[in-house]
């Protein structure tokens, strides 16, 4: 377990603002609280479908407590209404608020905005992390499956340091073991590591997945690795023309591009 400590940070040149009152926190029934449609959307089809994900999987320990504000013998809700209309549908009879001051109505917009954009949203592959440290079994497959093939999954940016095998691709990659099983996921991988990919691309991965598994001829693996790598960055460039021009998906470009090299490697020679 590797445990890091909350420090405070150095901002020189930063006055401390007013922080305001402390707000307090209490228990109430969700149906007892309101939402202001003056600033804050109706429940939409997202809404629904995140607020069915909530009802089926809910625990104390994964909720966060909805910001309210007292208006007259009301509490209007300023950030949680979907945990609250998720708690009220479960029959919870109360659930944990902070309550804040905000009375003037800009204020609560203000803070309404706050909340939901003041906030780092967690990336794919944080949360694919925090599932393989709660030993989830499909997360732990996946994390075998990558070793065997050597992929590695990275943020990728910039300034990263970009090595064969590496990946953002953790969505597509999960999704691929559970279409096409832990083995044959892993030689899919494996042709793209192999092809000395850097970095591996969600488009490369659906590409081979679809010669491999789906095309109408049998396709080696080795062979299709040797024209991936040797297609190169300019193959690449020359992909991505094909997708603006064309207007279809960079994955099926690829297909086309790779399978014709496979029927025909000597055409490889004269494509840019």
């Amino acid at each position: 377990m590797a445990l890091r400590p909350i420090m405070a940070m150095p901002f020189p040149g930063i006055a401390k603002p007013d922080l305001g009152e402390r707000p307090s926190l209490e228990w109430v029934a969700p149906t007892d609280l309101m939402v202001d449609e003056t600033y804050q959307r109706n429940l939409s089809r997202r809404s629904i479908a995140l607020i069915t994900k909530m009802v089926s999987g809910f625990a104390w320990n994964r909720m966060k407590p909805p910001i309210v504000v007292r208006i007259g013998g009301e509490m209007h809700v300023i950030d949680g209404q979907h945990t609250a209309v998720a708690t009220a549908t479960l029959g919870i009879e109360s659930i944990p608020v902070f309550v804040v001051r905000a009375e003037e109505m800009g204020e609560r917009a203000r803070a309404f905005v706050g909340h939901n954009s003041d906030r780092i949203t967690v990336s794919p592959l944080d949360i694919y992390r925090a599932l393989v440290a709660s030993a989830d079994e499909s997360a732990l497959e996946c994390e075998a499956v990558l070793k065997r093939a050597g992929v590695q999954l990275r943020i990728i940016n910039q300034s990263t340091a970009i090595a064969e095998g590496d990946t953002m691709a953790v969505g597509t990659i999960r999704a691929l073991i559970e279409r096409r099983g832990p083995m044959q996921a892993r030689r899919i991988l494996t042709v793209l590591v192999k092809a000395k990919k850097a970095p591996i691309s969600a488009h490369e991965i659906k590409a081979v997945e679809y010669l491999m598994c789906t095309y109408a001829m049998a396709v080696d693996p080795e062979a299709l690795s040797i024209i991936i790598r040797a297609d190169g960055d300019s193959g690449m460039i020359s992909a991505h023309a094909t997708v603006r021009v064309r207007k279809i998906s960079l994955w099926k470009v690829l297909v086309e591009r790779w399978s014709k090299f496979l029927n025909d490697p000597a055409s490889l020679q004269n494509t840019a």
